[in-house]
């Protein structure tokens, strides 16, 4: 399947360099296990397009190089299929929410 996320360059960056980081820390934020999201290629955007979240982001964090609107990933089937649960069914729509034990591995 073909997964979009939108966020800053600095964010980008170190996900493509390392993946997802399930401990990540906003600036200023508090340390949480919350996963890792990403959409379907072909929406619907429950929480705005990869491209607004990405541009809301920049705002939120003007050092973080600007938005990069969307990380194109390919994700194979049986990893995305991992992901659902039962507060993230698979039958929710284009939202996939990748946790600890639910497919970030």
């Amino acid at each position: 399947m073909i997964l979009l996320h939108g966020t800053t360059r600095r964010r980008a960056e170190q996900i493509l360099a390392h993946g997802p980081d399930p401990h990540f820390r906003e600036p200023g934020g508090q340390a949480t296990e919350d996963g890792f999201s990403m959409y379907l290629d072909h929406g619907p955007f429950l929480f705005g397009d990869p491209e607004d979240y990405a541009h809301g982001k920049a705002r939120e964090f003007p050092d973080e190089g600007g938005p990069v609107n969307s990380i194109v990933l390919q994700v194979p089937d049986e990893i995305v299929q991992k992901a659902a649960t039962d507060w993230f069914p698979a039958s929710q729509g284009p939202f996939v929410q990748f946790d600890p034990g639910s497919g970030l591995e």
